[in-house]
């Protein structure tokens, strides 16, 4: 893991920079004496976490984190300011900062700080590798074609925000953030989905996770535990008693079928999903 240190204080930048890293996982440190350089340097390598200071010539610890936001770098940040004003914090929220830490800073609460956004690198790493060698896979239809096959009947809004469920079940995608997207009341737009549909939006979302489930377990060598998270699971026995309830068997089970497993529309596994409620 790469470190990147800006901080216009010398001191505060060395005296960061001697830290015990390695005990946290960083096996090489970059520093910078101000923003532009910190720009440069991320520029030049594969930062992996940036430790900025919020105010800092050329530029600020925010507008570096709004340059990595805006360029899709795969990098955490971590921001040490001497301000606690509101507007800064909420600066930081939109520009995905990781962590906001106000000064004099401890240094335990830094190392154990970056310990946690390497866990984090590394459990967002895990599962881009799983959809890699999921998008390997040859001659399965998709989840947004089958959601649009199976819902063709709904009006373009409708089909729009199924197409986005579709694609991003394996986040924390929920009815607020539907309905704040396309600019719907939550209630309305529960309601809309049912209407158009029959079905509701957590029934849907459900039979897309455990579609791409069993499509992983199949295709995959992956852990159980790990595909039960990318698709959106947090709790693996939940997981494992509705992925039993439509497939008739455990995921372990499942994998290690001599033959390839029918695959199910969306409806017919609500419909399954459904029976004995």
């Amino acid at each position: 893991m790469k470190l990147l240190i800006a901080d216009d204080e010398y001191f505060i930048r060395q005296g960061l920079a001697t830290l015990d890293w390695n005990s946290v996982g960083i096996d090489e440190v970059f520093t910078a004496e101000d923003g532009v350089s910190a720009k440069q340097v991320l520029a030049d390598n594969n930062i992996d976490i940036v430790i900025t200071d919020i105010r800092m010539p050329g530029l600020s610890g925010l507008e570096i984190s709004d340059y990595i936001k805006q360029n899709n770098l795969n990098t955490k940040v971590i921001i040490l300011s001497g301000f606690s004003d509101f507007e800064y914090a909420r600066h930081a929220i939109t520009a995905n900062v990781f962590s906001y830490l106000l000064k004099p800073i401890n240094p335990d609460e830094l190392l154990e700080t970056t310990k946690r956004a390497i866990e984090e690198i590394k459990h967002e790493r895990t599962k881009e590798e799983i959809i890699s060698r999921y998008e390997t896979v040859k001659g399965s239809m998709t989840t947004s074609e089958r959601i649009l096959n199976s819902f063709s009947s709904c009006s373009k809004t409708v089909l729009e925000m199924l197409k986005y469920i579709a694609e991003n079940y394996n986040s924390q995608v929920s009815l607020n953030i539907l309905a704040e997207r396309y600019h719907f009341n939550p209630v309305y737009l529960s309601h809309l989905i049912k209407k158009e549909t029959g079905y509701s939006f957590s029934e849907i979302l459900l039979s897309i996770r455990l579609i791409n489930a069993a499509q992983l377990i199949w295709h995959t060598k992956e852990k159980i535990g790990a595909i039960c998270d990318h698709v959106g699971f947090k709790d693996q026995r939940y997981f494992s008693q509705v992925f039993k309830k439509v497939f008739g068997m455990t995921p372990l089970e499942y994998r290690k079928l001599k033959v390839e497993p029918k695959e199910y529309g969306i409806i017919q596994m609500i419909e399954i999903l459904n029976n004995d409620k």
